[in-house]
């Protein structure tokens, strides 16, 4: 019986030695390549200055052109969009800001229905696995938000079993040999082709009839801007004109008074994918618009 246990033990350290080693190969594989995700691009940029910061969903990802912004006011950005990224979502990123050390002159966050919708983003949760011990952040954005079962976190090599789809074998040898991705190039931002089919798509795209009595990562947010003397801009960007309940930014501005409403600002359905996101033609011209409502108006001041 004695021997029996002292192999069982014996196996288990074994296990648990080759977990130690895998999740340690993997995670330092994710730190030192070159960004292949948006996570690891934000991660890039520790230590550096940025002059204009976007977050928000898709709808900054596939919205906001830094280059274009760059060429216009000799200052940089980048897009820090996420996929079907709720506010706190956008408040984790905001606080990653900081923990990272990445100072930036202002904040452009993008408020629409995600006032209204609670979940996460679809690709933050994976691409942040691989850096959960990087900072209290981190952690309690996938156990606590996300709800990520513990051993995420106190088990070795679990979160890459768990997400190997994602951030398993082929995507670390992808990291390990440097094949690339645009994220990086693009600096977060990420174009769509196409154009909106009215009669196939307007009746899908509508917005909440009704708005929520607050939200409570909004509150969080502008309580962390005024805390950390972070100027933080709230915008809302375009949608088609065949949206429905567009009424809803009119309740929203009532909520956040100093909200840049630019939901109307672009009619012409070529410059649309969908009614929710630009095309690249329909994002050239919203960041054109956006530059001199805002960005070069506050320069003059």
């Amino acid at each position: 019986m004695k021997k029996i246990i002292i192999q069982i033990v014996g196996i288990l350290a074994v296990i648990l030695m080759l977990l130690l080693v895998f999740d340690f190969t993997y995670t330092t594989i994710y730190k030192n390549a070159n960004p292949r995700t948006k996570f690891q691009y934000l991660r890039s940029l520790k230590n550096t200055k940025v002059n204009y910061v976007f977050l928000g969903s898709s709808r900054v990802e596939n919205g906001i052109d830094p280059f274009i912004i760059e060429n216009k006011t000799q200052k940089n950005g980048i897009n820090l969009g996420y996929e079907a990224a709720k506010l706190g979502d956008i408040y984790t990123v905001l606080q990653l800001l900081k923990s990272y050390t990445i100072t930036t002159d202002t904040v452009f966050i993008q408020v629409d229905y995600i006032f209204d919708i609670k979940g996460h983003s679809i690709n933050l949760p994976y691409e942040m696995a691989p850096f959960i011990k990087d900072n209290q952040i981190t952690k309690d954005y996938l156990l606590k938000y996300i709800g990520e079962d513990a051993s995420m976190y106190y088990i070795p090599f679990i979160r890459y079993c768990k997400s190997d789809q994602k951030i398993g074998f082929r995507a670390i040898f992808a990291n390990l040999i440097g094949k690339k991705t645009t994220v990086a190039a693009m600096k977060g931002y990420s174009p769509l082709t196409g154009k909106v089919n009215e009669t196939t798509n307007s009746n899908h795209f509508s917005l909440p009839a009704t708005i929520a009595p607050r939200n409570l990562y909004f509150d969080k947010i502008k309580k962390y801007g005024e805390a950390n003397n972070l100027k933080i801009v709230f915008f809302c960007a375009p949608f088609c004109k065949h949206t429905k309940n567009l009424d809803y930014i009119k309740k929203l501005k009532i909520k956040i008074p100093d909200l840049y409403d630019f939901s109307n600002a672009i009619q012409e359905d070529s410059m649309f994918v969908n009614c929710f996101h630009l095309n690249e033609i329909g994002a050239r011209k919203f960041t054109e618009i956006f530059v001199e409502s805002i960005l070069k108006k506050n320069n003059k001041k």
